[in-house]
């Protein structure tokens, strides 16, 4: 199973994607943690740390992976849960990486990459921020960026089982179902 989430900043994303891995998740079953931000100062640090601690303590084996999520792909089977957060950070990550921009070439690769994970793992949620409300910028970097994020959002959604747009901590189901029955208060 494929769930997409995505919002605002501050919307409950990363929050409600915790809830879903763990209502996908049998007693059994391994949560996963894929945080994809890099460590770039101070205050990243200091975020990373909290979070890691809060995570540790919720029983998540978290996994550094800022880019090529081959690397940790063979960690992960049919008894795992696995969270991304973000798909908007691994995107820039993988994008900027180098000097070559090459939309059409690292789109595919990151789509397939969730497709396979997706396949090989009992569950997994793709938490990504919508950045698409201020209209098209201007600038190459800022455009080339924005460009690749809308595409691996349709893409990503389009194999998704079930997408979910957060508003003021609300989630909005945008395709699929969710099991019936089931409160998110």
């Amino acid at each position: 199973m494929i769930v997409f989430i995505s919002g605002g900043v501050r919307s409950g994303k990363s929050s409600f994607a915790e809830r879903c891995a763990k209502m996908i998740a049998e007693p059994t079953d391994s949560l996963h943690y894929i945080a994809t931000a890099l460590r770039t100062d101070e205050e990243m640090e200091a975020r990373i740390a909290h979070h890691q601690a809060q995570r540790k303590h919720d029983g998540w084996q978290t996994w550094e992976q800022p880019y090529d999520l081959d690397c940790i792909m063979p960690m992960f089977g049919g008894r795992d849960v696995v969270l991304l957060d973000c798909l908007t950070n691994l995107w820039a990550n993988e994008l900027f990486r180098d000097d070559i921009w090459d939309v059409k070439e690292k789109v595919p690769r990151i789509v397939q990459q969730m497709k396979q994970l997706g396949n090989k793992a009992k569950g997994l949620v793709i938490v990504s921020n919508e950045i698409f409300y201020d209209g098209i910028p201007n600038e190459r970097g800022t455009y080339t960026y924005v460009h690749g994020l809308g595409l691996l959002h349709q893409q990503i959604v389009a194999c998704s089982d079930v997408a979910i747009l957060m508003r003021y901590g609300l989630p909005i189901v945008k395709k699929g179902r969710w099991p019936c029955g089931t409160e998110w208060s």
